[in-house]
């Protein structure tokens, strides 16, 4: 599989200027629902190239094409190169198709249940007339009778937030959106991958397709990280995929580092849990702000 690190030589990256003006960052409102449901849609099926491309590098799927090539041409008394080639092509052409054509209905068939499961509850838990209710994470929760030795809560209140960026040139359109938590009671599979309890961790990153590359999701992030700060968070996790190529792009320019990879389905789909260091990251941009005002004078 083809996998992204940070051996290319690039610096993380720590600023925030590439906000367009046009675009501001503000908190989630029932409102924002549908425009929600409809970017994380376009933005899953936006992965289906980069999936493919990794599907098609898989191990076990060169071997499957070299062997029919193989066993196809292998009966054949006089073998000419340009025969091998065109079973080549056209094995490759027959694999390329069925695997688009499973991935893209795996795809919609996620997007369509995480619509229906998992976003269909935002309004409930960020509406504007939603009220926290206790639960173990809270640090009332942590009396003497109830404390355990082996949880040192960071925080005096839940970290989960959603934030929305809206286009003010087209009436406050919503054209991205990150969610974070603090634990995934509802997630077996993120608790399964490598998400450890009362950490913040992103949920949910996604922008529209006529707005990415804007610099859109590193706001957006830049405004997470800082909020979490002021939480006295020391960590900022992610659990991503390698299907996700523009994704991990950002979080290691921003300095997220590999913790762990695992695969799922089969081994075709690698799972890499990648953690920030807030507190360096913090320490990094002020630095960076430093340098900068000092050049400036």
């Amino acid at each position: 599989m083809a996998k992204i690190s940070r051996k290319d030589g690039k610096k993380p990256y720590y600023s925030s200027n590439s906000l367009p003006e046009y675009i501001r960052i503000r908190k989630f409102q029932q409102k924002d629902c549908d425009e929600i449901q409809r970017i994380y849609a376009n933005s899953m099926m936006d992965n289906v190239p980069y999936a493919i491309s990794d599907i098609m590098q898989h191990r076990y799927l060169l071997c499957l094409w070299l062997g029919l090539t193989y066993f196809t041409v292998k009966n054949h008394s006089s073998i000419h190169l340009l025969f091998m080639l065109l079973v080549f092509c056209g094995w490759g052409f027959f694999l390329y198709v069925n695997v688009r054509r499973i991935i893209t209905s795996s795809i919609s068939y996620e997007t369509r249940l995480a619509i229906h499961t998992d976003l269909a509850k935002i309004s409930e838990k960020y509406g504007n007339n939603f009220v926290q209710q206790p639960t173990k994470f809270d640090k009332h929760y942590y009396s003497q009778e109830n404390t355990v030795d082996t949880v040192d809560p960071f925080h005096n209140d839940r970290i989960s937030k959603f934030w929305v960026a809206v286009d003010k040139d087209t009436g406050n359109k919503v054209v991205g959106f990150l969610e974070i938590v603090d634990d995934e009671d509802g997630d077996p599979l993120k608790k399964h991958y490598f998400i450890e309890p009362c950490a913040p961790h992103i949920k949910h990153l996604c922008v529209a397709t006529n707005y990415k590359r804007q610099g859109i999701a590193t706001a957006l992030l830049n405004h997470a990280i800082k909020f979490i700060h002021k939480k006295n968070a020391k960590s900022l996790a992610v659990l991503t995929s390698a299907w996700q190529g523009p994704a991990l792009e950002i979080f290691y320019r921003f300095g997220f580092i590999e913790v762990k990879r695992g695969t799922m389905a089969y081994g075709f789909v690698e799972c890499i849990k990648l953690r920030l260091d807030v507190e360096q990251w913090i320490r990094c941009r002020k630095a960076r702000k430093h340098r900068s005002s000092i050049s400036d004078a």
